[in-house]
């Protein structure tokens, strides 16, 4: 059967805005950012159980050190808190540089270009810049780990933190029996405390893949979310699970937990969780519906991006065919709402 749609689990966050980021703070602080029709970063925030008024942050430019010359910043945008004040957004600039902002209370930083990563021990191969929108989370308080994929095709990494930006590693690529292959695609990352972080991206035969970095084993290559031994054929589910569409968004609330989203062919929300040991099969979040009677589902129309303020503590954001930004949110389980 298809999943149901629901009104009660979804509400609307804003109409007319496109390419959301979310960043949780506090207690059930979250700041939502998203393009406007006219191209320029928005924000609106919610403290304790209501989101506060639109207001806009201008049209994302970068500044370039020793230059009066800005350049273009490019959609989409990820956002991080590092739980010391301070939200950071972390994107692509024109030229495949990395370019960064700072967010505190009311106080916007704008966005500086940090330049084109260059991975450590590359030798005097230049640098192509980074192919699509970086990633972050926070592991610890204060400091920053950055993902973004090379035009080569390599996982990135770096750390910001109270003295900047430190040097760029390279990962490597999605690997295989054979060869390395490259990472493509949107990726999205996580931390689950202070012994666990990582990194999603779909494979390429569309599954999503996990790269997973503890302590004890450091850096893991990228595996399937779910082993092909830990799927049923006849489950009747699949219909309405695959293939999975669009970028995966992942999220982790500073225990040993992660969640991850993504959209199913039909345009509904499928969600699983990670416990620390293994992935959980995928649950459907449904979609929202209109309030007429019999109504169809208001399907998605892009991929979800998530935060988590604790452990259970889940926000997520989604935009519909009828042009609205959803939320959605958990606190271990996902009922409808309150009203």
């Amino acid at each position: 059967m298809p999943p149901e749609p629901d009104q009660e689990r979804w509400s609307v966050v804003a109409d007319d805005v496109f390419c959301p980021a979310a960043a949780a703070w506090g207690e059930r602080g979250v700041s939502v950012f998203m393009r406007g029709a006219s191209g320029e970063l928005l924000v609106r925030e919610r403290e304790e159980n209501a989101f506060g008024e639109l207001r806009s942050l201008g049209v994302p430019v970068a500044r370039i050190e020793g230059s009066r010359v800005t350049i273009p910043v490019e959609w989409p945008i990820a956002a991080c808190s590092t739980r010391d004040g301070d939200i950071h957004l972390v994107a692509r600039g024109v030229e495949g540089d990395l370019v960064h902002g700072r967010l505190r209370g009311k106080d916007w930083s704008g966005f500086e270009s940090i330049g084109v990563p260059e991975a450590e021990g590359r030798g005097s191969a230049l640098p192509m810049g980074i192919a699509g929108a970086p990633a972050a989370c926070c592991r610890e308080r204060g400091r920053l780990e950055v993902f973004a994929v090379a035009g080569e095709g390599d996982l990135l990494h770096t750390v910001h933190d109270a003295t900047g930006f430190g040097q760029c590693r390279s990962l490597g690529g999605i690997g295989g029996p054979s060869r390395d292959a490259p990472v493509f695609g949107a990726i999205s990352a996580f931390d689950a405390g202070l012994r666990a972080m990582g990194v999603v991206a779909r494979g390429p035969s569309g599954d999503i893949l996990v790269k997973l970095w503890t302590t004890q084993q450091q850096w893991r290559p990228f595996t399937p979310l779910r082993g092909i031994d830990e799927v049923d054929p006849l489950d009747p589910a699949l219909e309405w699970m695959t293939p999975l569409t669009g970028p995966p968004a992942v999220c982790g609330g500073g225990s040993s937990r992660a969640d991850v989203f993504i959209r199913g062919p039909r345009g509904h929300l499928f969600h699983a969780s990670w416990g620390g040991e293994r992935w959980t099969a995928f649950e459907s979040l449904g979609a929202p519906a209109t309030a007429a009677p019999d109504a169809a589902p208001i399907l998605f129309t892009a991929g979800p991006i998530a935060c988590a303020w604790g452990k259970f503590q889940l926000d997520v954001f989604v935009c519909a065919a009828d042009g609205k930004l959803y939320h959605s949110c958990s606190n271990g389980t996902w009922r409808p709402r309150a009203p």
